[in-house]
């Protein structure tokens, strides 16, 4: 899964630019001063929505810039909105000028989403398969029907690391194919252009398959939070039910695309496979996994909600000592707080009203479902392509929701379509190697070029965008999510 967030694995071992903290905060706290002046100067909006706006700027600003770690935003969007919004010191010129602002504790429980329990169940058990060898052990076996063929083995590669990222980590996905795969590169010739084929595979690969659950990237979490606040409900099953089969498509036309692009130019190469055995605690995982998985597949059924069965394997590996207290620590704690500033930040914007606002400054608001659905996507895919596809979303998906309701009123775009489009496009933002981690980690391996990542990844991104906007909506009301 995309845990995904979009850090920079190259630039995170090389030493941090200290002076960007000092030149851009000053910058954006100032821009969002300036935002909320002018906007509180026309009189056109409550001071609530003035600050809100502020805030949007802001961390919009920080996301982009990453001037703070992307956590370290969320945090700031947090206690900006506590003291600015809620203001529970009383102090004058701060607060809400109209209506009952908010106590300080709705603010931090629209922060407390149980889909962070969903994520760190998530987390628990993808932790644990690393740790024991699951994911390495399973993909070896997996890969093995594929033979030793150049476009059998790539393709298996892809669905192997699609599989995984469904349930994991992209980002430990991408590494721990990309060690799997070195002794293949090893075996081909310096020159042999399927090398790139190889490398690229498993990060478009890892990004597709960030769609395919709700716990599969970061994007799908503050989405289904959003919907599940405005009222909606998205069972587990049903995302994978609309979501599965774009991503299936998705991988097959990027192996067709890449198997085009770098074919093989050595006669009769062959591709030698790795392969692990798994231990007993291995099994102990793989069985937790599974029973848990069907659970989350089957909450329509049994009742439970998949945040509450997550407890499932932290519950389990925790007691069986596969997980321990050393092992907390290693957890991406930093993703859950960045969907946490998400939630709060989509929250405050409809607590002030600047949601309802801002709709009218979205082009093609007033248009058609179609219409107004094609700028969500292409607006997500386009700047998630230059920040994190978290905080993308974070910032799209409030505005999104609410011009979609909108729209829905008069017969157009479904909120439930239009929240579930914007996660899907923001795993596709994938064109630069800072677009996504697994494009980062696997560009760091110099195998192939800026341009050989966007020969892919544009049309590929196309195609998706088209199915998206195009058929999403058919797919989502075959299956009843939507009207």
């Amino acid at each position: 899964m995309s845990l995904s967030s979009h850090a920079r694995p190259p630039s995170d071992t090389a030493p941090p630019d200290r002076r960007r903290p000092l030149i851009v905060l000053p910058l954006a706290f100032g821009l969002a001063f300036a935002v909320f002046s002018g906007l509180t100067g026309t009189g056109t909006m409550p001071r609530e929505a003035a600050f809100m706006s502020g805030i949007f700027v802001l961390a919009a600003v920080l996301w982009v810039t990453e001037a703070l770690p992307l956590f370290a935003t969320s945090l700031l969007v947090i206690g900006l909105q506590i003291v600015l919004l809620a203001n529970p010191g009383g102090w004058p010129g701060l607060g809400f000028a109209t209506g009952t602002p908010p106590t300080y504790r709705e603010i931090l429980n629209a922060a407390a989403d149980p889909v962070l329990l969903l994520f760190f169940g998530g987390f628990v058990l993808a932790h644990a398969a690393g740790k024991e060898g699951v994911d390495r052990a399973m993909s070896g076996l997996l890969l093995h029907p594929f033979g030793t063929q150049p476009r059998w083995v790539l393709l298996g590669l892809m669905l192997i690391t699609l599989l995984f990222s469904m349930w994991m980590s992209n980002t430990a996905t991408t590494a721990m194919m990309l060690v799997l795969v070195t002794p293949m590169l090893a075996a081909m010739p310096a020159n042999e252009p399927f090398r790139k084929a190889i490398v690229l595979g498993v990060p478009f690969a890892a990004n597709i398959g960030g769609m395919g659950t709700p716990i599969a990237s970061p994007p799908n979490a503050v989405a289904l939070g959003f919907l599940q606040k405005a009222g909606y409900h998205v069972a587990f099953l049903d995302w994978m039910l609309v979501a599965v089969p774009l991503v299936v498509g998705l991988a097959v036309f990027t192996w067709w695309l890449l198997v085009r692009l770098f074919a093989p130019a050595t006669p009769g190469l062959r591709i030698a496979q790795p392969g692990e055995t798994l231990t007993r605690r291995g099994w102990l995982v793989v069985a937790v996994f599974v029973v848990t998985a069907v659970m989350w597949m089957t909450d329509r059924w049994h009742g439970l909600p998949p945040s509450v069965v997550a407890l499932l394997p932290v519950l389990v590996l925790t007691a069986s000592g596969i997980f321990r207290r050393e092992d907390l620590g290693r957890l991406e704690w930093n993703i859950l707080i960045l969907i946490a500033g998400g939630l709060s930040l989509g929250a405050g914007l409809q607590l002030t009203g600047l949601d309802r606002i801002a709709v009218q400054w979205l082009p093609a608001a007033g248009g058609s479902g179609l219409g107004l659905l094609a700028v969500l996507v292409l607006v997500t895919m386009g700047i998630g392509s230059f920040m994190s596809n978290t905080a993308a979303a974070n910032l799209i998906l409030p505005l999104g929701l609410s011009a979609a309701a909108l729209a829905d009123g008069s017969g157009g775009l479904s909120p439930v379509q239009a929240a579930l489009s914007i996660a899907l496009a923001a795993s596709l933002s994938m064109v630069l190697p800072v677009s996504t981690p697994p494009n980062a980690i696997a560009y760091a391996r110099g195998e192939f070029t800026i341009r050989d990542m966007a020969r892919v990844a544009l049309p590929v991104g196309a195609v998706a965008a088209a199915l998206i906007v195009a058929a999403g909506g058919t797919v989502m009301r075959f299956w009843g999510l939507v009207k």
